[in-house]
């Protein structure tokens, strides 16, 4: 609540919680819209055959199964995430691959142990992004790979700013307070770079990817939007009803003006960031 402070434990717990409970609709929106995405984020990072990977907050396993392919039957690929819910959901699409219940703030794994860190739509999401990353870079070998994709600009993002912007129109109460992560923070330009670097990364690099998802129609890209997102439906759901569907009918009624073919197509902008663990300490 806005005025309210910030309780990095309290969000945390939250998080796990709501994540846990969008899991199964969040794995197939993510199958469906962010293969493609995980692929070339998993090429950017530098995934190769024979090479041990992490993916942080794993969710449903998108990018898990993207560097399982990459680094091929002699390599090994790690998946962790703090959520029960989505470490159930990757099960069941992974099979064998290594899940593990794990805080990214806290990474209950041994020093320089990966050849890539990845972290696929999660460094925006945690209640300590810098203890994540100092984390990611401790896992990671000395000239190892750690690289972040992230959600961009809010006026790009519309994907997801479009729910985000008539939540906070008809709720102001349920904006971020000072202190808590907001999912457009590392979006503007150079913000991810600076804060890969300011981790200790070294020749940090980065890439902005945009585009649009398509969805049969606005009522579809609502339900598909309000069910998969762990924080929006929390969000939502601490509503009245009659304010859950003034947000609704906001967000209907912005969809509606990216008709395109008898569909919709929602402009999305992600940005991706890797840097060399070179240097320890």
């Amino acid at each position: 609540m806005a005025g309210a402070s910030f309780d990095p434990d309290a969000f945390t717990a939250e998080s796990r919680a709501n994540w846990s409970k969008a899991a199964p609709h969040y794995g197939a929106l993510a199958d469906e819209l962010f293969r493609p995405m995980a692929h070339a984020f998993v090429k950017f990072a530098g995934v190769k055959a024979g090479q041990t990977v992490l993916d942080v907050a794993c969710g449903p396993g998108t990018a898990t199964l993207a560097c399982a392919k990459a680094v091929g039957p002699k390599g090994k690929v790690v998946g962790v995430d703090l959520a029960p819910g989505m470490l159930k959901a990757a099960g069941e699409r992974l099979g064998t691959i290594d899940l593990r219940e794990m805080n990214a703030e806290a990474l209950d794994l041994p020093d320089s142990t990966f050849d890539v860190v990845i972290c696929q739509l999660g460094l925006m999401l945690f209640a300590k992004p810098d203890r994540a990353l100092a984390e990611m870079k401790r896992v990671c070998r000395p000239g190892g790979t750690v690289a972040c994709l992230v959600q961009g600009r809010k006026e790009g993002m519309l994907f997801t700013s479009l729910v985000m912007s008539a939540l906070i129109k008809r709720a102001p109460q349920l904006k971020a307070p000072p202190g808590a992560p907001t999912i457009y923070a590392f979006g503007d330009p150079g913000v991810l770079d600076a804060a890969l670097s300011k981790a200790g990364l070294a020749q940090v690099a980065s890439h902005r990817h945009a585009g649009v998802f398509t969805f049969a129609s606005p009522e579809e890209y609502w339900k598909r939007m309000t069910e998969a997102s762990g924080r929006t439906g929390a969000m939502l759901r601490s509503l009245p009803e009659e304010t859950r569907k003034l947000v609704e009918d906001d967000v209907l009624e912005q969809a509606r003006g990216y008709r395109r073919d008898g569909k919709i197509d929602i402009p999305f902008e992600f940005v991706m960031a890797r840097g060399l663990a070179d240097k320890k300490g």
